[in-house]
């Protein structure tokens, strides 16, 4: 993978990531699901580096799940109510994304997460 020079760059590769992961997830491919979450945590390390995370709250409307739930994960720690809400509304979805909210909302409310 290319080293991530830009705050735009990384939010990009977030971005198709979270969709790949998703779908990838979705289709129970764990190797082309590993593939985009290593894309995925290089892109919010990146972030979080240059003090950008806050720039995942346009990603909480996207039309992607994966990229809603990707973002309300690492919003929490933002604005945890927020973060709350859009897991929530994903949990009410079908499909394998609502468990991933389902059990990411619970593990976060025992405090056994860290973002």
């Amino acid at each position: 993978m290319m080293k991530i020079k830009d705050i735009q760059t990384a939010l990009e590769i977030f971005e198709d990531a979270c969709i790949k992961h998703s779908e990838a997830t979705e289709q129970g491919d764990y190797k082309t699901g590993n593939k985009y979450h290593s894309k995925i945590m290089k892109a919010i390390a990146f972030l979080k580096n240059e003090n950008a995370i806050t720039n995942l709250k346009d990603y909480l409307s996207s039309p992607s799940v994966g990229v809603r739930l990707w973002s309300a994960c690492y919003w929490l720690p933002i604005n945890e109510q927020e973060g709350i809400k859009v897991l929530e509304e994903i949990i009410k979805s079908p499909g394998i994304n609502s468990l991933t909210a389902e059990t990411t909302l619970r593990e976060w409310k025992k405090g056994n997460l860290k973002f």
